[in-house]
């Protein structure tokens, strides 16, 4: 819901509520005006103790404790705002709580000033010096215990509120204004949110009350792929559009996806003491009040959060229970308290969890430990907040007419209730199911099947997860074929985007493979059909979490809008051109730092501010516009068409790889190790009779494992070949298939003029490319056309190709 709100008008929200707490911690020094709202002869005022608590005074270890006027500050803050945000992130959920949280928002005011501590980071190869912002390193102390140390910080805040700041109004004013700098110091030091992933004390309670989701969350899971994110990491560029500002700083990051971020994360022991220790320190902290004073009015009639000279109170006895006091003094017995409610609470909860495990097991019902524990987790949460509401903001219920005020309690219970049935029935299953159920919903949207028949009207993006799946089922023209084509896109997609790697993916798409009857064999058959068509992709040790590739898309998408931002009156706009034509594929990557050295040093600080704020290194960033650079396709698709042509010629008959050709060429040798590369995907410089099957399958060739093994043996010249050699390969590629180039050309132009036209259009060109690689997107495929299409009418003619092709020389001198 609240993700879906444009970032200019929840900036303005941010900068009110940002402005009422700065106004309100003002007050906490100085408000001559409040305290006569307390009055009790002012009943006119809602505020009036009068009308709030129907005692003369509270029995607080046996003594009465007068009702006294009081300025409302501190009341207004424990009362009123923390309830409320309590209310908003299970109701609005954790996407609405991070677009409005005041200390978030002033967290990031280093990040605004540009001011945020950076490290240098020197380029081996170029000797070129680069700053980059620091992030927390995720194999630190600090990454991987966050929880505890959040947690122990909750306990102390707690315990801080009923021993020194509860009433006591400066000592509240200096601990909110040491939270906020606190807050700034953490982000000058660490990039990106970290002070709410790693410190705030808050994030404990965020988590509680708004996973795996709130009532109104939106679904990150099941939307397109989005780079701006469900919190308030985005920004605005010059043009007034929305991007992302993610600097990757957690993984995985509940800003992005929190589902996914609790699914992940919820069979480690830290989330065990997350919700069972949660349950049992906010417990503690409401029964403490009656174990001090003797009675529940101290804490209903909140005359605790108003007492005068709370501090005087400190070493008094700290437990009056049945009549009688205990001398453990107050600063004792509240963390002690505290503490083993705290404890108390992760005992019983993980007890708990095991007899529930154990009923489940002798009844026979197989409920993997995931769902064991989120229905645990659920149950926690809903007690907790029910808990929480009988105690949290009770005085300013009171307040409310009488209908409204009995209103309240059924309001909050029927909101829990609600969530509480949503949320039971989910499971990691179920979540998995509908993200993949999305990625399927766009594979037939490239398929270009005619769905609309049996959609009665509805567009295929309005179907839910089980729709999809049953019409990929029943769909006509769906076969084999194009089931193995849609779960190899879905496949790239999951672990180009972060989601998977090589090796999770088999487990995580089961379901997937389940619905469109692919099998292992087929799934790891179409992995090395992955990695012949991009090592990078599937490389286990490369792999990049969906953070990452967040950051980097980012950064590409920040960089291109300052280039075009600056294209406009730029003094030297060929320069700046050129540089656009880089980021866009028209030119070559290698002249991009030529191309940056010629711009002015406040060009380049831009720029540099830009590689600080996205963590951007150089080898990320040549990847990052390497990446779907047309160019770079269309160079790629001429190494694999002359292969394919070589290949097809020589299971035709038509070259003998046998022949002496003669000497080759530096400039030819490159052209055979380029292309050589592209398919020897462990770099040992031979391919083997897997690699090679795996390349005909990935260009659309169905060789049989003995046709192969006869291909192999005729590169060869061996029987029985276990691999071709590259100088093998070599021989091949210098076969000449005719002896006029121009007639390669023109043969090669037909394969793409599919209608004999003399002209190349889009559907033409999708479909000649999905032939040899089709896990291109329809962008890629676009931006192709774009590239080649000179005189921009849409078509490709033979000219054109011809000019396209003349740029990548030697992969067409053999056709």
């Amino acid at each position: 819901m609240f993700a879906k709100v444009p970032e200019r008008y929840m900036h303005r929200v941010r900068w009110v509520l940002a402005l009422g707490w700065l106004l309100l911690i003002t007050s906490l020094f100085y408000d001559p005006i409040s305290y006569w709202l307390t009055l009790p002869e002012h009943t006119w005022s809602p505020l009036s103790i009068s009308n709030i608590t129907p005692y003369d005074c509270v029995l607080v270890q046996g003594q009465c404790l007068p009702e006294q006027p009081y300025p409302i500050g501190a009341i207004m803050f424990w009362a009123l705002i923390v309830p409320t945000g309590v209310f908003v992130l299970m109701v609005f959920g954790h996407e609405a709580w991070r677009r409005i949280c005041p200390l978030s928002f002033m967290s990031q005011i280093p990040r605004a000033l540009g001011i945020q501590r950076t490290r240098k980071k020197v380029n081996p190869q170029t000797g070129k010096t680069r700053h980059e912002l620091v992030k927390v390193d995720p194999n630190s102390w600090l990454a991987k215990n966050h929880l505890y140390l959040q947690l122990v910080l909750f306990f102390i805040g707690i315990a801080a509120r009923i021993l020194f700041v509860n009433s006591n109004r400066l000592a509240l004013g200096f601990f909110l204004i040491g939270t906020i700098i606190s807050a700034m110091v953490v982000n000058y030091f660490f990039a990106g949110k970290s002070w709410c992933q790693f410190i705030c004390p808050m994030a404990p309670v965020e988590q509680v009350f708004a996973e795996p989701r709130g009532l109104l969350n939106s679904r990150a899971h099941t939307g397109d792929r989005q780079l701006v994110t469900q919190s308030m990491c985005r920004t605005i560029n010059a043009e007034g559009k929305e991007q992302s500002a993610c600097v990757a700083c957690h993984s995985p990051c509940m800003d992005i996806d929190a589902e996914r971020s609790y699914w992940e994360n919820i069979t480690h022991p830290k989330q065990q003491w997350l919700y069972y220790a949660y349950v049992g320190l906010t417990v503690g902290y409401f029964v403490y009040p009656f174990l001090f004073a003797g009675n529940w009015e101290y804490l209903i009639s909140a005359a605790w959060a108003h007492q005068e000279n709370q501090l005087a109170t400190l070493f008094n006895p700290g437990f009056y229970i049945f009549g009688n006091l205990i001398n453990i003094p107050k600063i004792v017995a509240v963390p002690l308290t505290i503490g083993l409610f705290g404890l108390a609470g992760y005992y019983l909860g993980c007890k708990i969890e095991r007899l529930y495990k154990g009923y489940l097991f002798r009844n026979h019902k197989l409920v993997s430990t995931e769902v064991v524990r989120h229905r645990m987790f659920t149950v926690c949460t809903f007690f907790i907040f029910n808990f929480f509401f009988i105690f949290g903001g009770s005085n300013f219920v009171r307040m409310l007419p009488t209908p409204l005020r009995y209103l309240f309690p059924v309001l909050m219970a029927g909101c829990s209730g609600v969530w509480l049935y949503r949320t039971w029935f989910r499971n990691p299953y179920r979540y998995q199911r509908e993200s993949l159920a999305t990625r399927l919903r766009k594979q037939l949207s490239k398929l270009k099947l005619n769905v609309a028949q049996f959609l009665d009207g509805r567009a295929l993006d309005d179907l839910t997860a089980d729709e999809v799946y049953v019409l990929a089922k029943v769909l006509p023209g769906f076969d084999k074929e194009k089931k193995i084509e849609a779960y190899k896109g879905i496949l790239k997609e999951s672990i180009n985007e972060g989601y998977a790697n090589s090796s999770s993916s088999l487990e995580m798409m089961r379901q997937m493979r389940l619905e469109l009857n692919i099998t292992d064999q087929e799934h790891e058959l179409l992995l090395t059909e992955l990695e012949v068509e991009d090592p990078f992709l599937v490389d286990i040790e490369h792999h990049q979490n969906h953070e990452d590739w967040l950051r980097q898309e980012s950064y590409r998408q920040a960089l291109l809008d300052t280039i075009m931002e600056s294209s406009r009156e730029h003094p030297h706009q060929a320069i700046v051109l050129d540089l656009f034509d880089v980021m866009t594929g028209k030119k070559p990557f290698e002249s991009f730092n030529e191309l940056l050295n010629k711009l002015s040093p406040e060009e380049l600080r831009s720029i540099e501010e830009i590689r600080e704020e996205y963590s951007i290194t150089s080898q990320e960033e040549e990847e990052i516009l390497l990446h779907s650079n047309p160019h770079q396709l269309w160079q790629t698709m001429a190494y694999t068409l002359s292969a394919i042509e070589h290949l097809d010629a020589l299971a035709e008959g038509k070259i003998n790889p046998s022949c002496n050709l003669g000497e080759i060429s530096d400039e030819q040798m490159t052209f055979y190790r380029n292309t050589f590369s592209k398919f020897d995907k462990d770099g040992n410089d031979n391919l083997s009779a897997v690699e090679l099957h795996s390349l005909l399958r990935a260009i659309g060739r169905s060789y049989s494992a003995e046709r192969v093994q006869e291909v192999m043996d005729m590169i060869t010249g061996t029987p029985k070949s276990e691999y071709i050699s590259f100088a093998n390969f070599t021989t091949l590629l210098h076969q000449e298939l005719t002896e006029h180039p121009q007639e390669g050309m023109f043969e090669r132009f037909r394969r793409f003029d599919v209608d004999n036209s003399g002209y190349i259009n889009l559907e033409e060109l999708r479909l000649c490319l999905r032939d040899i690689d089709i896990s291109l997107s329809d962008s890629q495929i676009e931006e192709m056309l774009k590239l080649a299409d000179q005189n921009s009418d849409h078509h490709i003619s033979y000219e054109e190709f011809c000019e396209l092709f003349g740029q990548f020389k030697n992969t067409v001198h053999s056709v």
